[in-house]
């Protein structure tokens, strides 16, 4: 009898935990799926297991602007290779990554430099952007665990503000906060954060185009907040989603080519 009554206890407050799941959805608990369950379609938006951009990086310095063209090509998580096209100076510029590696060649030295550890977080060519900015790309469901702080409105668009925790130590960005447009899944504005609580970057989503069955931005706009009066805006001028991509250019043989 005495087991019989313990077991219909638990069965009683697994119930009363799922109805105060679905009658507070402020909860914790209730929080926390529902924004995995927002990140998983933000993702189905930004991300793709392989991607072609034809690109611009437009760097103001606050005292002149200046704008590299390149191609880049990425795979998951841990492949990506970039070529410049211009200016001049920088044509035949290549970064090619595999895992946390990124090697950089430059025609006019004809050599190429491994880039590796906390090089990766430096500025890459003067932009507002780290070398590792650049060239990762992962899932943020799968990177981060996110709840929904509250809702606010922003450029006229009713948005969740999320906090996302980083779940590897080794992301740059231990702390993001996002304003997402949880009818459209798009995220709007990102501010990231170091380990410290120090605020790094703000980025800007912006001019959201349809792709197929995505939504994605036609630029991204970067602030270093670790500098004063700059900017980066990445121009996507052409993207396409889950092509194929030669071996080649994941390899280091590309890098002399």
């Amino acid at each position: 009898m005495t087991q019989f009554c313990s077991k219909k206890m638990r069965l009683r407050f697994l119930f009363l935990t799922l109805v105060w799941g679905l009658i507070l959805p402020g909860s914790g608990w209730a929080e926390d799926a529902r924004a995995q369950r927002l990140l998983v379609e933000v993702d189905k938006n930004l991300w793709a297991t392989t991607k072609y951009i034809d690109g611009r990086l437009i760097i103001d310095n606050g005292r002149r602007v200046r704008t590299l063209s390149m191609e880049s090509w990425m795979e998951g998580r841990h492949k990506s290779y970039s070529y410049y096209k211009a200016p001049a100076r920088e044509r035949g510029t290549k970064m090619l990554k595999l895992d946390r590696k990124l090697w950089m060649y430059t025609p006019h030295t004809d050599r190429k430099i491994l880039i590796a550890g906390h090089l990766l977080r430096q500025s890459m060519m003067g932009s507002d952007l780290s070398y590792e900015d650049m060239m990762e790309d992962e899932k943020i469901s799968e990177a981060y665990a996110g709840t929904i702080d509250g809702e606010e409105k922003m450029e006229g668009v009713q948005t969740f503000v999320m906090t996302l925790k980083a779940r590897r130590k080794t992301k740059t960005y231990q702390t993001l906060k996002i304003w997402v447009d949880p009818v459209k899944n798009t995220v709007l504005k990102e501010e990231a954060y170091a380990k410290s609580g120090k605020l790094l970057k703000l980025i800007f989503f912006k001019e959201y185009r349809k792709i197929g069955h995505r939504l994605f931005p036609r630029k991204m706009v970067f602030r270093d907040m670790l500098k004063e009066n700059t900017k980066t805006t990445y121009m996507f001028d052409k993207i396409q989603f889950d092509v194929d991509i030669p071996a080649k250019y994941f390899s280091q043989r590309i890098l002399k080519r």
